[in-house]
């Protein structure tokens, strides 16, 4: 591997592949504002150091919750026994580190924690997921790609800061109907979900290796790297 080259991540994949609007741009293989919005941000990260890390209650969850999810796919999916993976992988073009490799099939998985009910039933197939999927299958030679939505409970201290920032809203009157109401509302939510049947609490999303796909996105990233070259921080 050139350790020269630009690398991008699997999680940034999508936007490289979308198409810019004009279709003369389409035809030459241009890149899009999308790809190039995400190009910049990686030229700050590279040039400054500089990254915009916000770390919402959705993220902290999944961190905090991995191996619940984890526990929960075996059981459900059963088959060999899932370790996550400790290896990143790179190429010329690419870099990442999917959650698990499976060892006895074909296959790659990542597992995503949902953070409630909600969300949990809304989950589809996002493009994102799509694209880093592709990306993964490219590193680690597998030709099978699953996705997995997990719904397990919300760890207590965080169903305790959310509380909290309740308690303040409501001007620090736990005595306040509305403050006693919510919070109620905020543990059944939380309960209900071990109510659920475990086969019912993940929901599997798979597909396979496109060549195609790979192809477009190696194209794209030829494109990218000029693109990065040509960066200045006054655009001169």
């Amino acid at each position: 591997m050139d350790n020269n080259l630009l690398l991008f991540r699997c999680s940034r994949l999508h936007p490289l592949t979308t198409d810019p609007k004009s279709k003369a741009d389409k035809d030459a293989g241009e890149l899009s504002q999308t790809a190039k919005s995400m190009v910049r941000e990686m030229w700050l990260e590279d040039k400054y150091g500089y990254r915009e890390r916000v770390m919402t209650d959705e993220m902290m969850k999944g961190l905090l919750c991995e191996q619940d999810s984890m526990a929960l796919v075996q059981r459900v999916l059963g088959g060999e026994f899932r370790v996550k993976s400790r290896e990143p992988k790179s190429n010329n073009w690419i870099k990442g580190q999917c959650d698990i490799e499976m060892k006895q099939e074909d296959v790659i998985e990542d597992i995503k924690t949902s953070y409630n009910l909600r969300t949990f039933f809304n989950a589809e197939l996002e493009d994102n997921y799509f694209g880093q999927g592709q990306g993964y299958m490219e590193l680690y030679g597998k030709r099978k790609y699953r996705l997995i939505y997990c719904l397990v409970p919300t760890p207590k201290k965080m169903i305790i800061e959310e509380k909290k920032r309740l308690f303040f809203k409501f001007d620090c009157n736990e005595e306040n109907e509305d403050y006693i109401r919510m919070c109620a509302q905020i543990e059944y939510n939380n309960e209900l979900i071990l109510q659920i049947p475990d086969k019912d609490r993940i929901k599997v999303f798979e597909f396979g290796y496109d060549m195609e796909y790979i192809d477009k996105l190696y194209k794209r990233i030829l494109k990218a790297r000029e693109y990065y070259k040509s960066l200045s921080l006054t655009g001169k």
